[in-house]
């Protein structure tokens, strides 16, 4: 036998074959049995290590499936937030119920939220694979978009909440009523905003004996502010009617509403007035006008420009407004208007301009004033075409029995 101690499997195969005694003493034998053991002892020590080479390569699959599985997992909650916050951004651009300030804000928080557990995944050591992290890294950039969209909602929600009680404030400055009848004088308005909220306005309101004051103005600017301008005008107006309508003039009311729009906007914002008192017993039409287009007199077939000059309000608290007074007879027809009738302008940019506007008075108007009011918008509107308008559009017609 050979002096080194045999492999446990090549000891149990020679017992099995019994071999006789003389070949086990023999020389040539030990040799051929000692290679033969190495091999076998070669053999046991592979397998060994093999075993021991699965086994730890079995730990670490396992290892690495089970982080990879907790990588899905977070990446899985993480992609839900987002679509979550993403339904939520969905509502919030249409302007859903919830589409607030403090929602917003609670959308954005989420989203921050998730997008804060991906960044905190991605400091981790990357045992994840190519395509494990290009997920990650694609939810970084969506959840990076989102986020700038939630905050474009945001500006948008407040941009709308301010249009919304600039549109308010705005429809109380404008009659309910297009037309309004104080025979024998008969009046007929059109506004058409160019914006959510534009900055012009128009008032016609009844005077003792008989008379009527309208009034017809356009304030720089669109917006809440010019809102809250022309607002401070309407009730500087309305508190003139109450307080002196007997004997108020249109320079006196546009003194006070001078006085109010230069202490209110320090000529931060302006605003153009012209204000006209018809008295149909007296015959005679009194006109002052702060910065304001000319009103447009309509007699005998034809249009002259009532001239009345002064500047505008808000510009100066020392301005001066002069009263110009004319004779008005039956059948006259006044239009006021502001610049965005003149300026309105077609897809040539071309603007209609006041002579055009001049002529289409002269060729559309008729004693009745809602009548001729319905055709002066038309004749601006085909004339802008497809063409978006520029600035608001108001007019006001006055026809005399």
């Amino acid at each position: 036998m050979t002096s080194r101690p045999l492999d446990a499997l090549l000891a149990r195969q020679l017992r099995r074959l019994d071999l006789p005694a003389e070949i086990e003493r023999s020389s040539a034998w030990q040799r051929f049995l000692d290679d033969v053991n190495d091999h076998y002892v070669h053999m046991t020590e592979d397998r060994a290590l093999l075993s021991r080479s699965i086994e730890l390569s079995t730990q670490e699959m396992d290892g690495l499936r089970r982080r990879i599985e907790q990588q899905r997992d977070r990446l899985l909650a993480t992609m839900s937030g987002i679509s979550e916050a993403l339904a939520r951004f969905a509502t919030l651009l249409h302007g859903g119920k919830e589409s607030g300030p403090a929602q917003i804000t609670q959308a954005k928080l989420e989203l921050a939220r998730q997008l804060q557990a991906v960044l905190d995944d991605a400091r981790t050591p990357d045992e994840h694979g190519v395509e494990v992290s290009a997920i990650r890294d694609n939810l970084l950039h969506l959840a990076d978009q989102l986020i700038s969209l939630l905050t474009d909602v945001g500006n948008r929600a407040a941009v709308r909440k301010e249009l919304e009680v600039a549109r308010a404030v705005q429809q109380l400055l404008i009659p309910p009523q297009g037309v309004i009848d104080l025979p024998p004088l008969h009046f007929a308005g059109h506004f058409q905003s160019a914006d959510e909220c534009g900055g012009d306005w128009w008032t016609v309101a009844a005077l003792p004996r008989g008379r009527a004051l309208v009034v017809v103005g356009d304030v720089t600017g669109h917006g809440i502010a010019a809102a809250l301008i022309t607002g401070a005008a309407k009730a500087t107006c309305e508190l003139a009617l109450h307080l002196a309508a007997d004997r108020l003039t249109p320079s006196a009311l546009l003194d006070m509403m001078n006085q109010t729009l230069y202490r209110m906007a320090r000529r931060n914002l302006m605003m153009t007035v012209v204000a006209a008192v018809v008295d149909p017993a007296a015959r005679t039409l009194t006109v002052a006008n702060a910065g304001h287009p000319f009103p447009l007199l309509l007699r005998n077939r034809i249009t002259h420009p009532i001239m009345a000059e002064g500047p505008p309000l808000g510009d100066s608290p020392a301005a001066v407004f002069d009263d110009s007074q004319i004779e008005i007879e039956r059948g006259d027809v006044m239009v006021c208007f502001t610049d965005g009738v003149s300026e309105c302008e077609n897809s040539k940019g071309e603007h209609f301009t006041e002579r055009r506007l001049r002529a289409v008075v002269q060729r559309v108007a008729t004693g009745d004033a809602a009548e001729t009011c319905r055709s002066l918008v038309s004749a601006v509107e085909a004339f802008r075409g497809a063409h978006p308008p520029s600035d608001d559009l108001t007019m006001v017609v006055m026809a005399i029995d």
